[in-house]
């Protein structure tokens, strides 16, 4: 009997949620999980082409710490766009008063030395 391998499926958008989850050391079972779906699911979208990931996409971002530009453009500007963590980062960095900005500023100055 001969076995045959399924070839991914070139949707860009796929191959960097595939390529995000191996750099981060993470798996793929790790996000269906969070995500609520069945392996099979993700399955379907990295062979048989579905576009069904695209109603998880906002979950999908927040657990692979990225954005949507990123996963349907691609990294040409990766460095430019924020995360969902750098976003609140800026947010409760805007929500302080001067001397605590300027006591963050200090600190991460410390920290990039």
């Amino acid at each position: 009997m001969a076995t045959t391998t399924k070839k991914m499926t070139e949707n860009p958008v796929v191959q960097r949620i595939v390529e995000l989850i191996r750099e981060q050391g993470k798996k793929e079972k790790d996000l269906t999980d969070y995500l609520g779906i069945s392996p099979g699911t993700m399955s379907k979208w990295k062979y048989d082409g579905s576009f069904v990931y695209i109603k998880h996409i906002d979950r999908i971002c927040e657990y692979l710490d990225t954005t949507p530009n990123y996963l349907f453009y691609g990294p040409e500007d990766r460095e430019e766009r924020l995360t969902p963590v750098e976003k609140d980062v800026i947010r409760m960095y805007r929500s302080l008063n001067a001397e605590k900005k300027k006591c963050i500023r200090d600190t991460l100055k410390y920290f990039a030395e």
